[in-house]
């Protein structure tokens, strides 16, 4: 490798770095080309420890927050390559990068109003992915107040080159704890999550998506094709 082709790619990983996350540029892309390996709607997946109740003793739920910013959006099938740390992944370009203030994430528009696409890195090992599904299956609850049956949880994994990649998806009253520690909880009806746990060499990395159903439909094949494009630089 030539010494300026060598320079070049430092660079490219200083930046990757110093930016969460980082605007590459834009492809064309297909949104609705569904990925064929990734089918999120079969799972046979079974938590071992599902919740007993949720919301738990205690908790008091609050007032549902209204839509924001509910808007028609006409999907482009445009991408954009975006890094955090050195996990490289394309994101539709009408997902807009999160204020610096409320952490690495996404907006996404949509006609039921916002969701978010949140970003979190574990630098350590030793978790399980079902223990992460778990804890989110926990936050959601049916119309009528009973946890999430299993039929409502679909789990699906997956790998991609040396990433191991697992999916999941839900919906329902949305109930997580307003805060840590909080005893209030959210009370947000027709909740969807769709999330995807990455781990490489010790690291993880959690996308979780939130918000109103309404919106997070027409995100659906765009979600599938943005967790099928997770890259690492290499070398890692």
């Amino acid at each position: 490798m030539s010494r300026g082709l060598s320079r070049w790619f430092a660079a490219l990983a200083l930046v990757a770095c110093q930016r969460e996350p980082e605007v590459m540029k834009e492809t064309q892309a297909d949104p609705f080309a569904v990925v064929a390996a990734i089918d999120t709607r079969a799972s046979s997946y079974k938590d071992p420890l599902p919740p007993t109740t949720s919301p738990p003793p205690g908790m008091n739920p609050r007032t549902p927050r209204p839509a924001i910013n509910a808007t028609e959006v006409h999907l482009s099938g445009r991408t954009r390559v975006e890094a955090v740390d050195r996990l490289f992944f394309r994101v539709p370009v009408e997902w807009v990068a999160a204020p610096a203030d409320a952490g690495a994430g996404f907006v996404l528009p949509g006609p039921g109003g916002e969701a978010r696409l949140d970003i979190t890195r574990f630098a350590t090992a030793g978790v399980e992915p079902t223990a992460y599904v778990r804890q989110w299956r926990s936050q959601f609850m049916t119309e009528a107040g009973a946890p999430l049956a299993d039929e409502q949880v679909r789990v699906q994994e997956m790998v991609r080159g040396p990433l191991e990649v697992t999916l999941a998806d839900m919906a329902g009253t949305y109930a997580a704890p307003v805060g840590p520690d909080a005893k209030e909880r959210y009370n947000d009806p027709n909740y969807r999550m769709m999330a995807a746990i990455v781990e490489y060499r010790g690291e993880t990395y959690l996308f979780t998506a939130v918000g109103p159903a309404l919106t997070m439909a027409i995100w659906e094949h765009a979600f599938a094709d943005f967790a099928a494009s997770f890259a690492p630089q290499l070398p890692w």
